[in-house]
């Protein structure tokens, strides 16, 4: 299965895993073959609505299952992203277009763009690739810069109250 979604996400589809098996390794492994989202087959017919219609978006959506599996990822190899690269993904993970991202910290989306690149490129030295928007936001969850209640819970304009990133521990 893990081949097929990678083979899939490389050919640039949005690969949502509905599956019997929700132990953490098999979650991780999906998300990290490039899947946008795992959905366990117990879940809720609401997450699954919301999965499927979030990921058709190309917005993150954090079902139980995948939120257990990414919370309890606690690998040491945390890459030292900078500030400004926590800020940019922080602000893309709730859903931001990486261009309302941009205006939002006053720089260009390129700058944006650059950010995200710096970020999966040191995930990857960490030997933790995170070749999708799915894949960074299990590791920035799982490396403490934010929380799955609140992933998603804005769209294109983020309050002015994000504040303060928490540092990884």
């Amino acid at each position: 299965m893990i081949d097929k979604v990678a083979e899939l996400s490389n050919a640039g589809q949005r690969v949502v895993v509905y599956a019997e098996a929700t132990d953490a390794d098999t979650i991780l492994a999906t998300l990290d073959a490039g899947a946008v989202a795992f959905l366990a087959k117990h879940e809720l017919r609401e997450d699954f609505v919301n999965t499927v219609l979030e990921a058709a978006q190309d917005r993150p959506y954090v079902p139980p299952a995948m939120a257990g599996a990414i919370v309890g990822d606690r690998r040491a190899d945390r890459p030292e992203l900078s500030e400004r690269e926590r800020e940019a993904l922080l602000l893309w993970f709730q859903s931001m277009s990486r261009a309302s991202v941009a205006r939002r910290m006053g720089i260009s989306q390129r700058t944006v763009d650059e950010y995200v690149r710096r970020a999966r490129i040191k995930y990857a030295q960490a030997g933790r690739p995170a070749q999708t928007k799915s894949a960074m936001l299990a590791r920035a969850v799982a490396d403490g810069l934010l929380h799955p209640p609140h992933v998603g819970a804005e769209h294109e304009e983020a309050p002015d109250s994000v504040g303060q990133l928490p540092r990884p521990p």
